[in-house]
This record gives structure tokens, sequence and C-alpha cells, in this order.
């Protein structure tokens, strides 16, 4: 097993709405997802919740059919706090509501420290 290189300091965004919030001509979360590939994120991942609640207090659940038209979205985005900086702002103009969370993060690298597109792959 090839050892982990030192820890890398980085920003992980995450962005929380429902399913029913519509971007121009998709869904949010596709529009989203679509800003953060073209601005060169090194990775994202869309994640569908079964229950939640938001700021407006309205649990949306996959239990009762009537409540699972909107159900939770998370999105998540790791990279380094220069890019992440770069796109927090853009994606938080995209919001009518939901939230915009960004931390600090460390990354660790499992193999040579190339980058992952360099390795003939992508990281997920």
């Amino acid at each position: 097993m090839t050892p982990l290189h030192e820890a890398a300091q980085g920003k992980k965004l995450k962005v929380f709405l429902v399913e029913e919030d519509k971007g121009r001509h998709e869904p949010l979360y596709m529009t989203i997802l679509r800003l953060l590939h073209d601005a060169g994120v090194a990775g994202a991942t869309v994640f569908r919740g079964n229950e939640g609640f938001g700021e407006r207090r309205v649990i949306h659940t996959d239990k009762l059919e009537v409540m699972s038209f909107s159900l939770p979205i998370t999105i998540e985005a790791t990279d380094t706090p220069e890019k992440i900086d770069e796109v927090a702002p853009r994606i938080a103009e995209l919001l009518n509501s939901g939230l915009v969370e960004v931390s600090r993060t460390s990354i660790l690298r499992q193999g040579r420290g190339l980058t992952p597109n360099a390795q003939g792959g992508d990281a997920c």
C-alpha cells in the first residue's frame, strides 16, 4: 500500500437546498454541479436525503408520497481554499433559500501526489 502524503489545507463547500429549487432550465442542484465542474473544482457530489427540514421549518420525507416531492439535497465539494472561495459567492447568488457552508479541512491523498486527472481517472 502506498503511504498517505502529508495533509494539505483545503476547504469544503456544502450547499443545502431542496429538490424543487429550480435554476433557469433545470433543477438548481444540476446548475450548481455544472458551475463547480466548469470552475475546475477537484470534485463534487450531490446527495439526496430521505428526510430533512430547513429555514421554512417544513419537514420533507420520502415516507409519505404527498411530502416526497421536494426532498433535501446536499452538494459537497472540496478543493483548495482559493478555488472554494472563488465559487462560494457565485453559488450563494443562485439560491433563493437554502444555505452555503464553507469550512476548513485537511486533504489527504494516497499515491504519488498527482492530481486525480493526472493519474488517468477521477477521484471518485
